[in-house]
């Protein structure tokens, strides 16, 4: 099974929706992303599950929002560890959460 990476159908309704601003929605989900990573690897490094839980949750629904589906995915295993507080593989995890937003912000990216 290929990996989708963006819905498409949902970007198209919400393009139509934002027309001009959905530069701008796409924009501030960068920089927001940007933060979120940070975030999260500060959080990894500090082993702060609750944080590492919260940093996933919050990223997991912008990325839900933008129509990133492997990526809300991913989140959601971030979300997952840290509120179990089991970080086992958490740099793994943060290692494909950082590839997966790679591709969804290029994807993004043509889009505008």
């Amino acid at each position: 099974m290929a990996v989708e990476h963006l819905d498409t159908e949902a970007l198209d309704e919400l393009k139509e929706v934002m027309e001009e601003e959905f530069e701008s929605l796409i924009h501030t989900f960068v920089v927001d992303s940007e933060k979120k990573l940070m975030a999260l690897r500060a959080a990894i490094d500090s082993k702060d599950e609750d944080m590492v839980g919260k940093v996933g949750h919050s990223f997991k629904g912008s990325c839900s929002n933008i129509g990133a589906l492997h990526l809300t995915d991913l989140c959601k295993k971030v979300e997952d560890k840290g509120r179990a507080n089991d970080l086992s593989g958490i740099n793994e995890l943060y290692v494909l959460v950082k590839e997966e937003y790679s591709i969804v912000k290029h994807a993004l990216n043509d889009l505008i």
